[in-house]
């Protein structure tokens, strides 16, 4: 196997990515700190264990991108000033994203960022420890260490490829010069993260367990637990890429039916502790009394004949009422009726809304307690929009009407109709999958060609990479109505 040039690599990343000492201090494997620091199984388990909670922290941390994407795709409407969440909602879409340094929200794309490339840098280092004769006893021992790695490496990949325009590929085989250059798009780094999980898959075929501390779980994960939650990964990645319906028309459709049939059939829950190793920040403030509340785009879904779906920006626009007998039953169970707003309103009246999610209430008064990262709906989701885009119509409408449009929301069952079921994955993943994942409504709504006329469809390089390689500002971004190309920057709109 070619060695890696370890030192190329962690300094690239830590020059690019700004990541903590803490997460990336390791150093060249021919020299003995690098040996001391990976030299026994015991040392590769530990490090494996911390993995997990570095991506899920870039994924669900206020400082991350979470927040701006939900009020960017008008799931959530905030008009603070915080999180990127106002910034990322104005109406119309006339500001581009501030990709510059000295912008006070420049740290939430750096943020999770770094995230992901501190989480694939210790993952890289650990396997190639492992091939480099360092071994992990136990039952199945040197390929769960593989398997978990591979996993990190994917779905770290794989959010990259969904939140940037391009990404820098490097693993235990692969490294790059530390040039802007050598980035590569969006799709090639999406075909990568399915790849790194493919992998992993492979060395799930081994029995071994993964202790629930490493994902966070109420439970150990078996070695099948871990490629059916491999497979639902890969199926999002595929899915969720799109840029635009250009895109969309492009996916394989058959491979994310494949992947989501192999899919998860339980929920991937990670068990809040009060903000020790787990907590979903972002989703706190994007539900909490004072926060976030649910946009009118989303809340008219649920009720289209009481609700508006979108407040005007007037004083005047009439405050609709308490919804009583709403189509999705959901409005009443998951959500809180809010008699007054309490934004700002000369930040715009149309970041006002009637309700707030309450779903997770319980365990947020702590942040302790059982909060669902991916729900085995998104999975059986994935499999309806494959069967609606493959032709098999009657297998999409069966899968909805058998889920959670009806067994919650007590929706009246969807057509065999293309458009219609289409409709329907769009509406459960914007009211079931409320605040599950990073940017899943942001995804759909992209793909859909329904963000706002001006949303950026990805994000830069943050502006700290493009300083350190030595490019000079301004620093390219995307964003705003005048550039609206609908391969950046959104052309299209749901208004």
């Amino acid at each position: 196997m070619k060695q890696i040039n370890i030192i190329l690599l962690t300094c690239f990343i830590a020059l690019a990515a700004g990541c903590s000492k803490s997460e990336l201090d390791v150093a060249n494997p021919n020299q003995p700190d690098y040996k001391k620091v990976y030299k026994t199984g015991a040392d590769l388990e530990n490090l494996s264990s911390g993995l997990y909670t570095i991506v899920y922290d870039g994924e669900n941390a206020a400082a991350g991108m979470k927040n701006m994407l939900a009020t960017a795709a008008d799931n959530v409407t905030c008009s603070w000033g915080n999180y990127g969440l106002r910034d990322m909602s104005f109406e119309p879409r006339d500001n581009s994203w501030d990709n510059s340094p000295t912008y006070s929200n420049a740290g939430l794309t750096e943020y999770t960022f770094n995230k992901m490339y501190a989480a694939i840098t210790t993952a890289s280092l650990i396997y190639f420890a492992v091939d480099s004769g360092v071994n992990v006893e136990g039952a199945g021992g040197n390929e769960k260490v593989r398997a978990f790695t591979k996993f990190i490496q994917g779905v770290a990949y794989g959010n990259l490829s969904l939140l940037f325009d391009k990404a820098f590929l490097v693993d235990e085989k692969k490294t790059v010069e530390p040039s802007v250059t050598k980035a590569v798009g969006y799709l090639e780094v999406s075909k990568a993260a399915v790849a790194y999980l493919d992998t992993a898959i492979k060395y799930c075929a081994t029995e071994f367990t993964i202790p629930a501390a490493w994902l966070g779980t109420a439970d150990d994960y078996s070695n099948d637990d871990l490629k059916k939650l491999c497979n639902t990964l890969a199926a999002r990645i595929l899915s969720y890429v799109p840029r635009n319906k250009t895109d969309l028309a492009a996916v394989d459709w058959t491979k994310v039916q494949a992947y989501a049939a192999a899919g998860i059939t339980s929920d991937f829950t990670i068990i809040m502790d009060g903000a020790v190793n787990w907590y979903d920040e972002a989703g706190d403030y994007l539900t909490s009394n004072g926060w976030g509340m649910t946009d009118m785009y989303t809340v008219n879904m649920m009720d289209p004949v009481t609700q508006p779906a979108h407040w005007d920006n007037s004083a005047s626009f009439p405050r609709p009422p308490e919804s009583t007998n709403p189509i999705d039953k959901r409005l009443k169970s998951d959500f809180e009726f809010v008699p007054s707003n309490w934004f700002n309103a000369g930040r715009g009246y149309y970041h006002f809304s009637t309700y707030r999610s309450k779903r997770y209430d319980d365990v947020y008064v702590n942040a302790i307690g059982p909060k669902p990262v991916i729900l085995a709906a998104e999975n059986v989701l994935l499999k309806a929009e494959a069967a609606a885009y493959k032709g098999a119509l009657n297998d999409a409408a069966t899968l909805i009407n058998t889920g959670t449009r009806v067994t919650r929301g007590q929706m009246p069952v969807v057509a065999p109709d293309l458009a219609k079921l289409v409709e329907a994955i769009h509406h459960e993943r914007f009211v079931e999958l409320y605040t599950t994942g990073i940017g899943l409504q942001y995804f759909e709504m992209r793909k859909l060609d329904l963000l706002q006329k001006g949303t950026p469809l990805h994000l830069p390089l943050p502006a700290k990479v493009l300083q350190t390689f030595g490019e000079k500002p301004p620093y390219y971004t995307f964003g705003t109505v005048a550039k609206a190309d609908g391969k950046n920057t959104s052309n299209g709109g749901w208004r």
